[in-house]
């Protein structure tokens, strides 16, 4: 794809966001999806993301400040919205007397993560449709 396509139509249609967005909510579902199924092995500390930080982040509202790396021997500058996740591991004590991941819970954060993830897509598809009629000038 052209470079000039790139910057005028896609990077100003919101779609990176879109896609930070459904990245972030995918990183969250295999997550808790590793802590379901880690219910039963001893000493294991259950593990999430602050999606809501972490999408603030992706949209750059952090006030952090921000260094583009240009060269592969910069020292990366503060924190940028190219950054990995947070990924947060709960060192809580035990509370299933295995370890400390609570089904509940995590299925409660599964059906909201994926409420999330549905919700994020569908807009992500708006959008292209939207970029779709505008290209056809309907």
């Amino acid at each position: 794809m052209s470079n000039i396509i790139q910057k005028a139509v896609i990077d100003k249609s919101g779609i990176p966001l879109y896609k930070q967005f459904l990245n972030l909510s995918s990183l969250r579902q295999k997550l808790i999806a590793g802590n379901l199924s880690n219910v039963s092995t001893p000493k294991y500390q259950s593990k999430d993301i602050d999606f809501h930080a972490e999408l603030k982040k992706a949209i750059g509202g952090d006030n952090h400040i921000q260094a583009k790396l240009t060269h592969p021997a910069h020292i990366p500058v503060g924190r940028t919205r190219d950054s990995e996740p947070e990924i947060i591991v709960d060192k809580s004590a035990e509370s299933n007397g295995v370890n400390n991941v609570d089904v509940d819970k995590e299925v409660a954060n599964l059906a909201m993560n994926q409420i999330t993830f549905t919700v994020g897509a569908k807009l992500m598809a708006k959008k292209f449709a939207g970029l779709s009629n505008a290209i056809k000038s309907k």
